[in-house]
């Protein structure tokens, strides 16, 4: 591969590579075990076929969907806008705010798009650590803050991969005298409960993020939207790319949305799995489960690559983490429904016990 025209600042940047391997469970990309709900799947289906304006381009500003999230969120429309996932949220916010050469503060362990998008935009990603047991400290933020200076803070609540969680008063103290933007990843707040979302006006300088891909079940058609003051929505709304989220994606989170009933129950039936999964995990000599406000847990085993061969030939696919000496010997497992919790837990079991010296 040649670099001759790539930036000087990229060469060394690795392209974001999601796994293929062959599987029959997949859990490793903490998405829903259940599927878009039949009624609405019927209802777009109807659409399709009964007439639709996919020859025109979509509502750049997805405006309808924008309205119903403004009611269910009890904000105003111009708090809201909407992307391809979160993750193009992301680039976005950072493409904003982030000159070249401006640091940005990112939580170790985290998501890794944070720092992809962060170079990117030829800002310089400065990870902050959170401590032994993968909490966040406050102090260590202020610290941070304090020694970089940088233009963007980002806080993941509940963490990806951690599952642990900041409380919004330690955010807010944060968001109170730190001059940069407060970027705060709730992809997984249906899990969790709490949010910044009743401050967003108090505290000018956050940009919430949340996502249809998880609660929602919606990964494979990407959509995401953000929330803040509205102030700060127009500034990033002038480097939103025209048309990024196309309409039918629109018109599936907007039925989706629809039917908040469906959501509730799956949502309790993944918290409900979580704890069980956590708890037989727990049970399992030498593994050493991280309690999860989120639809994921992280374990920490003795030999992680191991681990994960063994589950993939059984045909479960979860997360490991190689080459990341912060997450070394540690798995990351979707929470799946009941019956793919069992199955993966005496997987999980057959594999510890067949392990040389375990």
């Amino acid at each position: 591969m040649t670099f001759e025209y790539l930036r000087n600042d990229l060469r060394g940047l690795k392209a974001y590579e999601a796994d293929q391997q062959n599987y029959t469970l997949k859990l490793n990309a903490n998405e829903s075990p259940y599927p878009i709900p039949l009624e609405i799947r019927a209802q777009l289906a109807a659409e399709l076929l009964n007439g639709n304006d996919y020859q025109l381009y979509p509502d750049s500003n997805a405006d309808s969907l924008r309205d119903v999230l403004a009611q269910q969120l009890e904000v105003e429309q111009g708090n809201i806008l909407i992307g391809n996932g979160s993750d193009e949220l992301i680039n976005i916010v950072t493409t904003a705010f982030a000159n070249p050469g401006d640091k940005v503060l990112c939580p170790s362990p985290g998501f890794s798009m944070v720092n992809y998008y962060t170079r990117l935009a030829g800002a310089i990603p400065i990870e902050y650590h959170l401590n032994k047991r993968f909490q966040y400290s406050l102090s260590v933020i202020e610290q941070a803050i304090i020694a970089h200076n940088p233009k963007i803070l980002h806080i993941c609540t509940p963490n990806n991969p951690a599952g642990s969680t900041m409380s919004v008063s330690d955010i807010a103290t944060v968001a109170r005298w730190f001059d940069g933007v407060v970027v705060v990843d709730e992809a997984y707040y249906e899990f969790h409960g709490e949010s910044m979302l009743p401050m967003i006006n108090r505290y000018p300088n956050v940009v919430i993020l949340r996502t249809f891909s998880k609660a929602m079940g919606m990964a494979g058609l990407r959509v995401g939207y953000l929330i803040c003051n509205k102030s700060l929505a127009s500034e990033i709304h002038l480097v939103k790319p025209p048309y990024n989220v196309n309409s039918f994606s629109q018109r599936a989170a907007e039925l989706l949305l629809q039917h908040p009933e469906i959501r509730e129950e799956r949502v309790k039936e993944i918290i409900k799995s979580r704890e069980w999964l956590y708890q037989a995990l727990d049970g399992l000599r030498g593994v050493e489960p991280y309690p999860s406000q989120a639809n994921f847990i992280l374990a920490k085993v003795k030999d992680s690559n191991t681990v994960f061969q063994g589950l993939l030939e059984k045909g479960i696919l979860i997360r490991h983490f190689e080459g990341n000496p912060v997450l070394k010997n540690h798995i990351r497992i979707t929470v799946g429904r009941s019956e793919d919790n069992k199955y993966i837990l005496h997987s999980f079991a057959e594999i510890l016990s067949e392990m040389e010296g375990w």
